[in-house]
């Protein structure tokens, strides 16, 4: 998916390739401090929402800087597949391993699913376009 902060609130139209894991557990985007760097201008950026606690699945809650931003779901040649998504992301410190986490914006917009012994993600933008995938 293509990131980029939202031009109505300062963003620059900056754009920039990640991949993040569909988790339908996670609310939130969670992007690294890495990332930022890669997002243009985010000096006087109007999307910061302050601070968030995260509820981990192991018990632990965490405190990141909360972020509004905008996705957008493209095909394996990058052309675009969806128009801008909004996402609240945090913003947590980079490690090994740590992957991230799509949110609830992408699922409120695409139809996500698999069919029983199917390990490949469908999406579709329509409930339609979903069963004629699965």
């Amino acid at each position: 998916m293509l990131l980029r902060l939202m031009p109505h609130l300062g963003g620059d139209r900056t754009v920039y390739g990640i991949v993040a894991m569909n988790d339908t557990g996670s609310d939130v985007l969670s992007l690294f401090h890495s990332d930022l760097q890669h997002l243009g201008n985010i000096q006087g950026y109007g999307g910061w929402l302050g601070d968030i606690a995260i509820a981990c699945a192991n018990g632990v809650i965490n405190i990141y800087p909360r972020i509004r931003v905008e996705v957008q779901m493209v095909r394996d040649d990058n052309t675009s597949w969806s128009e801008w998504i909004e996402e609240d992301a945090i913003i947590q410190p980079d490690g090994p391993g740590l992957s991230r986490l799509s949110g609830y914006g992408i699922r409120n917009v695409l139809y996500l699913g698999t069919s029983p012994g199917n390990h490949s993600l469908a999406v579709a933008a329509t409930k339609g376009g979903l069963a004629s995938l699965l």
